[in-house]
This record gives structure tokens, sequence and C-alpha cells, in this order.
């Protein structure tokens, strides 16, 4: 099951949170801010900051990516920018991934709640990474580092 977020659903999946203060609320109200700088909707995106993002900034451990979003109002051209990776469709993934967990780990029938914070995906490519690493190991580090673009572009190993 794949939650895609997309901007007119994030406010239905805010909506479905109890604690406005969590981890995952954060993610969706990052995102949220995210789109609207996305579609050019700069005064919006700038009064929903103040509003749901501005509480998360002294929070230890979410200052950062507040401030990485913040950022993208600086740009004339946020996705070339040095936090233009928000923009692209993996940040989009990781908010997504992290919700599906979150109503994964809600549901009463799920009695492992380990299995739902990894997706057999996930599992893999941790699994391949963890190969390559140990290849590399084994051939005295000579080589290139693992990388998973060039993997995944190549077709080989």
């Amino acid at each position: 099951m794949m939650i895609v977020l997309f901007h007119a659903s994030l406010d239905s999946q805010i909506c479905l949170m109890q604690d406005d203060k969590s981890a995952t609320c954060f993610l969706l109200y990052c995102q949220k801010f995210i789109e609207l700088v996305r579609v050019g909707e700069l005064e919006e995106a700038v009064s929903y900051g103040r509003t749901k993002l501005a509480k998360f900034f002294e929070l230890p451990g979410f200052e950062e990516l507040v401030q990485d979003c913040v950022a993208l109002l600086a740009y004339e051209q946020p996705h070339k920018s040095v936090v233009g990776y928000l923009l692209e469709d993996s940040q989009r993934e990781v908010v997504a991934d992290t919700v599906n967990a979150m109503i994964l780990l809600r549901n009463p029938k799920v009695t492992d709640t380990q299995v739902c914070l990894r997706s057999d995906l996930e599992k893999l490519l941790r699994q391949l990474t963890a190969s390559c690493l140990m290849k590399r190991q084994l051939e005295g580090d000579q080589g290139e580092a693992f990388h998973l673009h060039r993997v995944l572009n190549s077709g080989d190993e």
C-alpha cells in the first residue's frame, strides 16, 4: 500500500494526525509548505510557515529541516538551489513512507511493529548496499565507493 501525497491531499492527511507536534505531522506540514513553494504560491507558503512550521523551529531535531524549507523562499529557482532536494520526488516518498508506517503502526491487528518500519524494497536496498560495501572491503578497499544511483542506472553489479 502506497499513499501518494499531493498538494490537495496533504490537508486531509494532516487532519488525521492526533498529535500536531509529532514527527509525522511535522513532515506533513513541511511537505505542504514545499508543495506551496513548488506551485509558486509564495505568499500562502509564508503564511502557512508562520502558523504551522514556526512551532517546530526551536524543537530539537526539527530545526534543520525547517530552515531548509524556509530557505526555498530565498531562491528564484529553488529546484536549482542547495535546498532543491526538498522539491524532488524522493522527499515526497520519505513523507509518504512515514505516513504509511504511522498508519500501519496504528493498526490493532499488527503485532510486530518492526515489520511496518521497513518496506521490502528498503530491506533489499540495505542488503545491496551492505553487499557492495563488503565486496569493496574484500578487495582491499580498492575501487569506487558504492553509489546507489550509479548501480541502478548501470544495470550491472
